[in-house]
C-alpha cells in the first residue's frame, strides 16, 4: 500500500468524511457534513485528523476537549473511522498515535472515548492502545422539536 498521510481536515474533505459516517450507520445529509465541518474547523476547539491515501481521505479521528469539574482535562474522541477496504492496514494507529502525540502536545492528560458494547474488534483496538475500561454505562438521547419560525 502507498504512503498515508495523517493531516488536520479541511473543509473539502467533506464528501469522503460524509461517506465514511455513511458506513458507521450515520445518515447525515452531506450540506449538514460540510457545515460542521466548516464550524469545526473556524471557531471549535476540537481537532479532526484524516488519514489520506493518494488523494482520498479514508480514514478520520476527532477529538474534543472534555473538560471536568473533578478529573484533568481529557481528549474525548467523538468520531473514529477508517474505510473497510483499508482497515488492518495500520490506518487506525497511525490516527490514533498522531491524536495521542497531540493531546500531548496540547497539555491533555489523556483521551477517552466510547464505544459499542457489540464492536469487540474496536475494543481490542483500544486495549491494545493502552485504554482499559472504566465503567459500564447507557447513552441517552433527547431531540428538541425544532420551534416554529
Amino acid at each position: 500500500m502507498e504512503q498515508i498521510n495523517v493531516r488536520k481536515i479541511k473543509i473539502t474533505d467533506y464528501e469522503n468524511i460524509y461517506t465514511l459516517n455513511q458506513e458507521l450507520g450515520y445518515l447525515y445529509s452531506i450540506k449538514k457534513t460540510k457545515e460542521r465541518i466548516q464550524n469545526i474547523t473556524e471557531n471549535a476547539k476540537d481537532i479532526i485528523l484524516v488519514a489520506e491515501h493518494g488523494a482520498e481521505v479514508i480514514g478520520y479521528i476527532h477529538g474534543s476537549p472534555y473538560e471536568l469539574l473533578y478529573m484533568d482535562l481529557l481528549i474525548n474522541v467523538l468520531g473514529f473511522v477508517v474505510k473497510e477496504k483499508y482497515r488492518n492496514n495500520g490506518i487506525g494507529n497511525e490516527l490514533m498515535n498522531n491524536l495521542e502525540q497531540w493531546a500531548k502536545k496540547n497539555g491533555y492528560s489523556g483521551i477517552r472515548l466510547s464505544t459499542g458494547f457489540d464492536r469487540l474488534n474496536a475494543h481490542r483496538f483500544y486495549q491494545r492502545h493502552g485504554f482499559i475500561n472504566v465503567k459500564k454505562q447507557m447513552n441517552f438521547l433527547k431531540i428538541f422539536e425544532k420551534a416554529n419560525s
